[in-house]
Order: C-alpha cells, then structure tokens, then sequence
C-alpha cells in the first residue's frame, strides 16, 4: 500500500540515518478510517511507527487526523493506547469543509467500542493545526519528519496559518524552521 511505502520511503531518505543513535521526530497526519480507501492501511502505518518506536528508531511526536468522521480519533487512540503511548497528542480536523458525520469504515465502531483508550471521539481531541503548531515550535529546527497518509487539510491549513499564542512565525516559516522532511502519500 501506498501509505505503508510512504513512511518506509521516509526511513529511506538520504535525509535521515535510521542506524544514527538520534530517533527522527515524526508526525503523522492520517485518514484513518475516512477517506476514499477501503483498507486499513493507516492502522498498519500507525502501528509501524510504534514498532520503530519500540525500536529506537523514530519518536512519535503527534498524530493529526485529517478528516472528519466523529469516531476516527478514537481509533488513533485504541492504537496508541495498545502501544502504551496515551501520551501522545493526537489532533483532528476541524474545518468547515467536510462534515463530521462523512462515512466511515466498519473497523472504525469495532475498534472504538471493544477495546480501551481514553479518547472516543474528536470532540476529545483539539484541532490538528493547533497540535501541529504546538508540537512543531517545541522542536529543535529542522529536526521534524512529516508523514502525511492521507488528505492534505491539515497541511493546508499549517501552511496558510497566522503567528499565534505557539510561535511567532507564520505557518510557512514555521514549517521551513522545524521540518527536515515532508513525505507526502
């Protein structure tokens, strides 16, 4: 899958030496759940970079959903909880373009309902461009991996961002300061 290559290709860049003692700092920005995809290739994606993790091969910094089906947040949830990393901020788009109650794919209640997390649903989770600019300004400059699987709302949104209460950078300058590489599905 596509989604599984992209952040495999990421490891693989020139950019970043998975054999130096450093983790690369990781985002990922997913459409778990939602989308036009049919599969579970995120949930497969998100579940590779806790095992890198586990690893000592990448640190997972947030993870943003860029889509709007209510309950998709929770599945990041269920996966971080699994991997013992409640810790983790996870962000959902919140725009006014997609709607909140867009389908979803069947795993998305089964996992929600079946297994623990702490979060359920986005109304639990703040904005992905207010964890994008959160998370970015607490990084070393030019330290940040980006792996988007999925739409680019949130991007979007990042990019055409204004200084805010995170930093005082306009969303561009933001990102050309923090990020070392941005995969994109």
């Amino acid at each position: 899958k596509a989604t599984e290559l992209t952040l495999f290709h990421l490891f693989l860049h020139p950019g970043f030496n998975t054999m130096s003692k450093a983790p690369v700092s990781l985002i990922i920005d997913t459409d778990i759940g939602g989308g036009g995809c049919e599969d579970v290739d995120d949930v497969a994606a998100i579940s590779i970079a806790h095992s890198m993790e586990d690893n000592g091969e990448c640190k997972i910094l947030a993870v943003v959903q860029n889509t709007q089906p209510i309950k998709c947040a929770g599945v990041i949830s269920v996966l971080n909880h699994y991997y013992g990393r409640d810790h983790i901020p996870i962000g959902a788009y919140k725009g006014k373009d997609l709607s909140p109650n867009s389908p979803y794919l069947p795993y998305v209640d089964l996992l929600v309902a079946n297994f623990p997390s702490p979060i359920k649903n986005t109304s639990q989770v703040p904005d992905a461009l207010i964890v994008y600019r959160k998370v970015l300004s607490e990084q070393p400059d030019h330290s940040v991996a980006i792996s988007s699987i999925g739409i680019l709302t949130n991007l979007e949104q990042l990019l055409k961002s204004p200084p805010d209460e995170y930093s005082k950078l306009s969303g561009i300058d933001l990102v050309r300061k923090k990020v070392k590489l941005l995969a994109v599905m």
